[in-house]
């Protein structure tokens, strides 16, 4: 392990190389700043990530000339990249990350970016974000980390040996935050009709948006409720304060702000572990009336469900949705939910749609879903023929549209 410079750590790194990145709140801002700097010393890397939180700084200049972008998870905030055709998106659920990009895999990494905490007796903690990186870190050629002195120190399987770092950099930027998006009424209706589908005692997984982040805090008002999530944002915050009881909280990582940061730091109620436990459909089967609760871009009548695009744009991913479908389909009395306003914001077309348009990807296949919740109401699909679950869902969407949809039940 050496303690160098952002610019020398990127000195480091071999042109044609293939740069693993950190996703989610993981913002190892100074590697991205040098990365930037020192874009013109390349002209065939290729950087990988998931879903990022910040502002894709590193994307700023050299795209396409310097280096190629691609990833598993992409972000609104890439909408404008996919349309020009700048970015790659690789199909790739989450559990299938680290059987893709590893040593003698598909993907081979050469370089790895984390962030960690600063040591104690040579360990250091991945704080925030555990998920992908114990196996991303035996995979890689070479680590390079940035080690942040507000990175929380957190339970589980988060520690790693300081010798497992082969450059180190410290960092000066905050911690990356996420801020969960605005929640409107319609939201909070969904939330209490979601609520009421959760047994006393159940394993729940939440996915990102709104909805999920909603509903994260209120489900300490389920008797003897546990967590069981990829991700958790600061609603966490609430829900420790709040909940009754000491309910377990297994989770890939946190993303949200200070507090919550603060919260999880040295927190033996969290433990993190990586994403073969948090995604590992065998080990969601045992786990008794687990709940899964997504979001989703649309929903068409055959309960085809897609998360993934918007008027062709890749927006989102696969990500772990499937996982936990999945999971919650093998586990005694689980039970899946995808959760999604009736119409755009805007109200101007209905998120429940006839079929899925051409080209659309079907991120949940029909034969996976199992409810599906608006702010008008539940429709149980798990069981039900193609024409009841044409009527199960045309009953739950915005009533404005219920009489074009009802044309297509034939």
């Amino acid at each position: 392990m050496r303690i160098v410079s952002a610019d020398a750590a990127i000195a480091e790194i071999p042109d044609g190389s293939r740069v693993v990145l950190p996703h989610g709140a993981v913002e190892p801002a100074a590697l991205y700043e040098a990365l930037q700097r020192n874009r013109a010393r390349f002209r065939d890397l290729t950087l990988y990530s998931g879903l990022q939180f910040g502002p894709y700084s590193y994307l700023r200049d050299g795209l396409g000339e310097s280096f190629r972008y691609v990833t598993w998870q992409a972000s609104a905030k890439l909408r404008d990249h996919f349309r020009e055709g700048k970015v790659e998106f690789l199909p790739l659920r989450f559990r299938d990350v680290v059987r893709v990009v590893r040593a003698g895999g598909p993907v081979e990494p050469d370089v790895l970016f984390v962030q960690v905490s600063t040591p104690r007796e040579g360990r250091v903690s991945l704080g925030i974000s555990c998920s992908l990186y114990p196996d991303l870190i035996s995979a890689a050629r070479l680590v390079v980390a940035e080690m942040h002195p507000d990175m929380p120190w957190t339970r589980g399987a988060a520690e790693i040996e300081l010798s497992r770092l082969d450059l180190v950099v410290e960092a000066r930027a905050p911690l990356g935050t996420y801020n969960s998006p605005r929640q409107s009424e319609r939201d909070r209706r969904i939330v209490d009709l979601v609520l009421d589908l959760i047994p006393a005692r159940a394993w729940v997984q939440l996915g990102v948006g709104a909805i999920p982040d909603a509903l994260l805090p209120r489900l300490a008002e389920i008797e003897g409720v546990n967590l069981h999530s990829g991700m958790l944002s600061d609603g966490l915050v609430e829900f420790l304060a709040s909940v009754r009881h000491r309910a377990r909280i297994v989770t890939g990582e946190v993303a949200g702000g200070p507090e919550l940061y603060r919260a999880v730091h040295e927190c033996d109620q969290v433990e993190f572990l990586p994403s073969t436990v948090t995604h590992d459909l065998p080990y969601l089967a045992t786990l008794p009336r687990f709940v899964s609760v997504n979001s989703a871009v649309e929903v068409d009548l055959h309960g085809q469900i897609n998360g993934e695009t918007v008027d062709g744009t890749q927006i989102s991913g696969v990500g772990g949705a499937l996982d936990f479908v999945e999971g919650a389909a093998y586990s005694p009395e689980g039970l899946s939910v995808v959760a999604l306003a009736s119409t755009t914001e805007n109200g101007r077309f209905s998120k429940i749609v006839a079929r899925l348009g051409a080209g659309a990807p079907v991120t949940i296949p029909r034969f996976c879903a199992d409810v599906v919740v608006t702010e008008f109401g539940v429709a149980r699909l798990r069981g039900r023929t193609l024409r009841e679950r044409a009527e199960a869902l045309c009953a739950i969407a915005d009533p404005r549209f219920q009489s074009g949809l009802a044309t297509h039940l034939g």
